[in-house]
């Protein structure tokens, strides 16, 4: 599959080659409005996919809640999915009738809910049965199967953590409605709901994500996201009229590298419902600058199962210390963030508040140590102990006027021992091609083997958000 096509997408014909398979499982997530003028579970009962079950989103829902299928408890979507035949462990298949409207709700909720392989049919089963694929209308009996749900309940936002998002503007909301719904100039198809959109929301019609019910490529993606006003390298919480259709936006975002989203299961149908909460009407706010384009990286996650066992000397002529810092000023490490990193696109850091960054780096499982070079800096790395005995180099790099000294090797070993000394089951390090051209070959030299790649976006940093940055730090203006 190409790079710009999404990971989380599969081919009719790669189904139809995989039917039948042990541990894999074909699911009908077929949803309708009204509007719509079809019946989901006739048009399942007429002909669907061979061993396709169908998953009632209105059903497997949280049905003590006044509001439309919303999320249900873990133990009740796992003795649910598990009477469908499902494993969290098989390999997933979700599509609807026109191919990208109902069925990433359901590829989100199983992926919330710990299923780690979870794909989207292209083109759904319109697209299927126009390639004359085969469809059958026995329904099938399926062995239940153990589903072990874990759920992440960092991926939803509720009704308070929503309050909370529009008063302080400290998420970016994604709106899947149609663009009329969303200026309220058209009525909303529930009764007792009030038209417009929250405040600070952008308008990403779920209609604009795909084509004849194929997800579009990643740049087009991309370039949605950025006309609407969405800065990809911000978290988006993602809405629509009752939490369906927003998971086609999460699917998208996922699809492009971004990975800091959540969504709102209450959406409109809860928001519009209250009496206190603000709606505006109209087009959304126009953006006060452009947004830079993004850069698309190839990113590969490495890990270390043992502690190095080479030795370097260090070196000859230069005069060097590590020094571990505590409590270490903000303006200092976006200093030492900005000189190590401004060259290989380094951003996430430098948009974080200082709330934020100093949450995170003053965190008691973080460790960051500075090398001095002739008494300069000159390089730093970042620790951060994680869940399961697992250390992470989170950065590491060198000034540029470092580069050259031949410390390079003889640096990294030295963040490697200090990674080791906490004894972990292993050691991981994320690096992308926009980083320097031999880190990948640097970290497998010591020891690192790749696990995992996946695209992602990367921003810069404007030259007005720098400024803006290095004012505040520095008591300017």
């Amino acid at each position: 599959m190409s790079a710009e096509r999404s990971r989380f997408i599969v081919s009719a014909e790669w189904v139809r080659k995989q039917l039948g398979a042990p541990q894999f499982r074909v699911v009908d997530a077929s949803w309708y409005l009204p509007a719509h003028n079809r019946n989901a579970a006739v048009e399942y009962s007429e002909g669907h996919i061979p061993g396709a079950v169908f998953f009632d989103q209105d059903q497997i829902a949280d049905n003590s809640s006044s509001l439309p299928h919303t999320l249900p408890s873990p133990e009740s979507f796992a003795d649910a999915v598990g009477k469908l035949g499902i494993a969290d462990t098989d390999t997933i298949v979700v599509y609807d009738g026109p191919g990208l409207f109902s069925a990433p709700r359901v590829w989100w909720m199983l992926r919330v809910m710990g299923a780690p392989n979870v794909f989207v049919l292209d083109g759904g089963l319109d697209g299927w049965k126009q390639q004359g694929l085969p469809l059958e209308t026995d329904l099938p009996e399926p062995a239940p199967a153990t589903f072990n749900a874990v759920f992440n309940e960092a991926r939803v936002t509720s009704f308070a953590d929503m309050r909370k998002i529009v008063d302080e503007a400290s998420s970016q909301i994604a709106d899947a409605r149609p663009a009329g719904r969303f200026t309220g100039e058209v009525a909303e198809p529930r009764a007792g709901m009030r038209s417009g959109h929250m405040p600070g929301a952008r308008s990403v019609p779920v209609t604009s994500l795909s084509e004849n019910g194929h997800l579009k490529n990643l740049a087009t993606l991309r370039s949605i996201f950025m006309e609407a006003g969405i800065d990809l390298t911000r978290p988006v919480v993602t809405s629509c009229g009752s939490g369906v259709t927003a998971a086609a936006i999460t699917l998208a975002l996922e699809s492009i590298g971004h990975r800091s989203n959540t969504l709102y299961d209450g959406s409109w149908s809860e928001w519009s419902s209250k009496k206190d909460t603000p709606v505006v009407t109209g087009p959304a706010e126009p953006l006060e600058t452009a947004l830079p384009a993004p850069l698309s990286a190839h990113v590969t996650k490495l890990e270390m199962t043992s502690a190095p066992k080479t030795s370097l000397p260090v070196p000859i002529n230069i005069q060097t210390a590590i020094i571990r810092a505590t409590e270490m000023p903000l303006a200092y490490y976006r200093f030492l963030y900005r000189q190590v990193g401004g060259r290989w696109h380094w951003y996430k850091r430098l948009k974080m508040s200082d709330s934020a960054l100093q949450a995170v780096i003053h965190h008691k499982d973080v460790s960051i140590s500075v090398l001095y070079v002739n008494g300069a800096p000159a390089g730093f790395f970042e620790l951060c102990e994680q869940p399961d005995n697992v250390v992470e180099l989170s950065y590491f790099g060198l000034f540029e006027h470092a580069l050259g000294l031949g410390i390079g090797k003889w640096f990294l070993l030295q963040a490697l021992y200090a990674a080791w000394q906490s004894a972990p089951s292993k050691v991981v390090v994320m690096t992308n091609t926009l980083d320097h051209p031999r880190a990948l070959q640097l970290y497998q030299q010591f020891g690192f083997s790749p696990v995992e790649t996946w695209e992602e976006l990367v921003v810069p940093v404007s030259d007005e958000e720098l400024t803006a940055q290095l004012r505040k730090d520095y008591h300017i203006g």
